[in-house]
């Protein structure tokens, strides 16, 4: 085998590691979301913070995966996006491509499930900013009047 092969090899490999791997994450993602959502509701900002911090951890993380996976896409052939993956897949020798193509739309499903994990819990967060602005808005409203009636 020559050099060209056996690099392709090792990023083929390389992709297959990675989609294990970001089951894992995003897995593990999906888990941290519902329990930052948790958080939000009992408005627990002291672990709130320390749980972002390993959330976003977890994320950067999970981009840098992402954006390699990309690479090695583009390094392959292939177009660096979910097409790409798919057209690498069919491109795998039988005994691998429907364990992994399994394992492609195992990780796709995770990510939307986290995407809409991740806007519930943003929702979440406007609805909570929303409403401490209009008890403060009252407040000052209540001092406008408040301090009117004495006068």
């Amino acid at each position: 085998m020559d050099n060209s092969q056996v690099n392709k090899r090792e990023l083929v490999q390389s992709l297959i590691r990675d989609i294990r791997q970001d089951l894992e994450g995003y897995s593990q993602l999906k888990s941290m979301l519902k329990h930052q959502r948790e958080l939000m509701q009992r408005r627990d900002n002291d672990a709130l913070l320390a749980h972002n911090e390993r959330q976003t951890a977890l994320c950067n993380k999970l981009a840098l995966r992402a954006k390699q996976r990309s690479e090695n896409l583009a390094t392959l052939g292939f177009n660096s996006d979910n097409s790409g993956m798919r057209r690498l897949i069919t491109a795998l020798p039988d005994h691998l491509r429907p364990q992994i193509k399994m394992s492609w739309d195992n990780l796709q499903l995770l990510v939307k499930d986290s995407q809409t994990a991740n806007e519930t819990n943003g929702r979440l967060l406007v609805i909570q900013q929303e409403t401490i602005n209009r008890i403060l808005n009252q407040d000052g409203q209540h001092h406008e009047i408040d301090y009117g009636a004495k006068r």
